[in-house]
This record gives structure tokens, sequence and C-alpha cells, in this order.
């Protein structure tokens, strides 16, 4: 045993951390170590049922908790939970001063582990900083800010940091209420209400069970050469067209998707509807998540397209669950 190395993954009974250690618990060499705020959670204590995985309590706004949870650990996911403080209450901005703050703490742990050889940071890009005065997505925003302050104020946990940029969740399909095919009664037909172009491309992460462990496995496989360097999680950009018609296709449901102004979706779903019509806008200005001299691609980290699963494989999958009847 003394061979294994420990990965603790922060958010670990959520999408993005749930699906780092359904792949890790299974990678050769590595042990994972769950963290989450609540260890007496169903989800939690699912996990600690399995048996290969270690369940451990620590809380974001607590530096010294999260310092104990990554002792003698080789590697940390770290995810933060903008989406949490929002729908709890919170203005986007406010939710993003939490987001940057736990952010922070989680940055500042792991750099106080001497056992850290990688440290893996889930963000974002930001519209603030690529459209200054004109656009803001608070919920990417302050991820950013993350990134920024950990190359500035922590150089030595910076040389070692991978940033891992997820795209749109396939998931959100089933059950995001903002996001999801909603039926009218009575007609057989759906309506997919969305703030944005239905001819706007984003990046699509795929199946979020799977995905993103083979990312963290492949960056850790890669070690060094992936410090300092951004990766997305994601093998293809669909437009939310193609993914309803998809959808269609694999549910035999006839669907239409309705595009409606900011204001409306605001009017709908409050700041969550605004800020996913930023987010949407953003997309339509540009490709944010465009590959840069700073990034490091798939071939390079050694990602098999035949192991990922994308947005069809996904749809497929979730409509076997009969989650869209």
């Amino acid at each position: 045993m003394s061979n294994v190395k420990i990965i603790a993954v922060t958010g670990a009974t959520g999408s993005q951390g749930g699906g780092v250690v359904n792949v890790m618990k299974n990678t050769p060499g590595w042990k994972v170590r769950a963290v989450t705020r609540n260890p007496e959670s169903d989800a939690a204590k699912k996990l600690a049922a399995d048996g290969s995985v270690e369940v451990v309590r620590a809380d974001w706004d607590d530096e010294e908790s999260l310092v104990k949870a990554f002792e003698g650990v080789a590697a940390v996911l770290a995810v933060t939970n903008w989406w949490e403080s929002l729908f709890s209450g919170k203005s986007q901005w406010e939710a993003g001063d939490i987001e940057e703050r736990h952010g922070m703490n989680l940055a500042r742990a792991a750099a106080r582990t001497p056992t850290l050889e990688h440290y893996l940071w889930s963000t974002q890009p930001s519209a603030k900083r690529q459209f200054p005065g004109k656009l803001e997505t608070p919920h990417m925003d302050y991820k950013a800010n993350v990134d920024a302050r950990i190359k500035a104020e922590l150089p030595d946990l910076a040389r070692k940091t991978t940033y891992l940029y997820f795209g749109y969740y396939p998931q959100n399909m089933a059950y995001f209420p903002l996001i999801k095919p909603l039926e009218i009664p009575g007609s057989g037909q759906y309506i997919q209400v969305l703030a944005t172009d239905p001819h706007a491309k984003v990046l699509l992460s795929g199946d979020m069970t799977v995905n993103p462990g083979i990312w963290v496995r492949q960056a850790l496989a890669t070690g060094a050469a992936a410090f300092g360097r951004y990766a997305n999680v994601a093998l293809e950009r669909w437009s939310f067209q193609q993914m309803l018609d998809k959808w269609c296709e694999i549910t035999g449901k006839r669907a239409t998707l309705v595009p409606v102004s900011e204001a409306t979706w605001t009017q709908l779903w409050g700041p969550a509807g605004t800020e996913l019509a930023w987010q949407f806008k953003f997309g339509e200005l540009c490709d944010p998540w465009a590959p840069g001299p700073d990034f490091i691609s798939s071939e390079e980290l050694g990602i098999d397209a035949n192991e990922v699963v994308g947005f069809e494989g996904t749809i497929r999958g979730l409509a076997t669950t009969g989650v869209f009847n």
C-alpha cells in the first residue's frame, strides 16, 4: 500500500466530484478521499458504504478543516458551488464572493500540504475579463478570479496546477428546471424555453458520471506537462437546436425550442435566469473555451475518445432510466 497515492476529491457528492470518484476509485495506484461538508448525507453514506472510498468532513469556510482533510494527499480536485449560494437566496455577486472565498481557502489549504504533487482546479473563462464594462457572468467570473489569485499569491501551487474548464452538462435536459423540455399538458408536445440563439454552439462535457474522472486521471498521468495549463473537459461543441433535435430522436417526443429575451427569462426564473442568459450571451459573442497557448489538448492528455461518453450517449443512458417519461 506504500505506493498508493491519495487524491482528495472535494464536492465528491456532486456532479464533477462524483464523476472523478467513479473513475479514480478504480484507477490502479490511487485511493480516493471524498471530502464533503456533510458525511451524514445519503450521498456521502453511499460513498462510504462502497468500501473503496474514504469519506472525511471539511468546511469550505474553514481553511484548517481543509488542511486536515488534505493530509498526506498527492492530488486534490478542488470544486466550488456557486449555484448553491444563489439558490439559498444570495445575489449573483454575493454568491461569487462566497465562491472566491471558498476557492482561495481550498487553494491555500492545498498549498500548505507538503505531500501535494498535483492540484486540479475546476474553473471557467470570464466574460467580465474578456468584455470589461459590457458583460458579466458571476458564476464564471469569480472562478477566474481564483485562477488569477493562485498565480499571483500562491506561485508554488500554480506551478503544479491544472485548470479544468467544464462545459454544458447534457444532464441539464433531465434535471435542471431552467433547461429541461417541458410538456404542454394534454398535447404530447414539449417546449424548451431558452434565452439564446438556437444555433449558438456551446462546449459539451458529456456524461458527468464518467468524463470528469477521465480528464483528472489523464491529467495526473500526464504530470508536469499539464502543470500551469488549461484543459477543456469536452470533445464536442453543439448548438442548442442540435441538442434538442437529438433529444427528440432518442426519446421519440416532439419538441420545439422557443427563444426568449433575457428579461422574459429573468421574469420566469429570477436571478438564475439572468445568470444563464448572460452566460449564453457570452457564448454568442465569442467561443469562451477557444484553446489558447496555455491549453493542453485532449490528445496531449492521452484521452481515448472511445472512452468518453458524449451528448448522445448521455441522453440515451438517461432515457433508459425513464427520467424523460
